[in-house]
């Protein structure tokens, strides 16, 4: 009997191949070996006043995110984190710790750390919530930068639960316009979320803005104009020039959907702000904030669950796709397989940065092609 679930791991690892290749960047930018990166970037923060432990884990996560093509959260936010550490906004030695807790759900202060700690932090105490009560709710805040929330998502799916994840900043990152507004009202806030399926879970992580700032940023950094339709100037007038958000008079991003269907995304927003700001107990337009706010959810699943996942990703891949050479992909899979490649990316003013940097501390530079 036909096997009704559709194309095999293989062929859609082949096929997701394939659409890399053909949709591949011809955007130049310089390369070096992941190992080197991560050691590198390790060693800017030990210098920076980093314990090692945490140094590994936040080189780790940014270069991981480089090498999957996310460079919107990785080594972009090397200069950022240090230039935080040295202003005091991030203190690169502090743990999170855990406020209070009721029943399933659980407070966590960042302690202005480093916010990708935190956020693995917030990830177990949810996975371990949902193990006692079958869901888990983690409210954090106080916290640097979160990363990638994806990231934390697959640590709650690894451990059979579903994830739901909500990230906020402060004010002073409200690079977002309300729908049919011209001013800064939102974060990117973005949502995550992961379903288990056994080793491949499948996993989504979306700002609810058009663009996460760090594409907008990173197409400046590599002289790329924006597609129409992401960002407005400081009078609300539509422009493809990235540079429009960091001006003196800074323009602002769209919400999800843009000027037909922004009221979607907008009100995506206002969710993420429920679940990740108003929960923590804190203000959206408290201009004292300067830290970021998480939210994890974890529900736990029976077991089966895994089996029940995979029959669905192969029921939908097995869609005809409109252009053969396009495999209907479920989210996670092109950056499943770009977890194989053993290099990452930077673009030349992000390394030029950090190259200075690394003469300040007395680092030495890795070479990079």
């Amino acid at each position: 009997m036909k096997n009704p679930a559709g194309p095999t791991p293989d062929t859609v690892q082949a096929n997701i191949l394939a659409v890399q290749i053909i949709q591949g960047d011809e955007e130049t930018m310089l390369t070096l070996p992941a190992a080197d990166a991560a050691a590198f970037v390790a060693a800017l923060l030990r210098h920076s006043g980093s314990t090692p432990g945490h140094a590994t884990i936040v080189a780790d996560h940014l270069v991981e995110n480089s090498r999957l093509g996310i460079h919107s959260h990785g080594l972009i936010r090397v200069p950022q984190y240090i230039k935080e550490i040295r202003a005091g906004e991030i203190d690169p030695r502090a743990r999170p710790r855990r406020i209070r807790t009721r029943q399933a759900v659980t407070w966590v202060s960042g302690n202005a750390g480093f916010g990708l700690l935190g956020g693995i932090y917030a990830a177990r105490q949810a996975v371990l919530a949902a193990q006692k009560h079958g869901i888990g709710l983690v409210i954090a805040n106080q916290l640097g930068h979160t990363g990638r929330l994806g990231a934390y998502a697959e640590l709650v799916a690894a451990q059979r639960c579903v994830a739901l994840v909500f990230g906020t900043g402060p004010p002073r990152g409200h690079m977002v316009a309300p729908f049919g507004g011209v001013e800064g009202r939102l974060s990117t806030n973005p949502i995550a979320f992961a379903v288990p399926n056994g080793p491949t879970p499948v996993v989504a992580d979306f700002s609810t803005s058009q663009l996460p700032e760090g594409k907008v940023r990173s197409a400046r950094n590599r002289g790329q104009r924006l597609p129409e339709g992401v960002l407005q100037d400081a009078a609300g007038h539509p422009t493809v020039d990235p540079a429009a958000l960091y001006g003196r008079r800074r323009g602002t991003l769209l919400p999800l959907g843009g000027a037909i269907s922004g009221h979607k995304g907008y009100a995506l927003a206002i969710l993420v702000e429920a679940m990740a700001t108003l929960l923590a107990g804190d203000q959206i337009d408290d201009a004292s904030r300067s830290g970021f706010n998480l939210t994890i959810l974890a529900i736990a699943t029976k077991p089966g669950f895994d089996r029940a996942t995979g029959r669905m990703v192969a029921y939908l891949r097995s869609a005809r796709p409109a252009d053969p050479r396009r495999p209907v992909l479920v989210p996670g899979d092109p950056e499943r397989l770009a977890r194989e490649r053993h290099f990452v990316e930077v673009d030349r003013p992000t390394w030029s940065e950090i190259e200075a940097i690394a003469r300040q501390l007395a680092v030495e530079t890795p070479s990079v092609a």
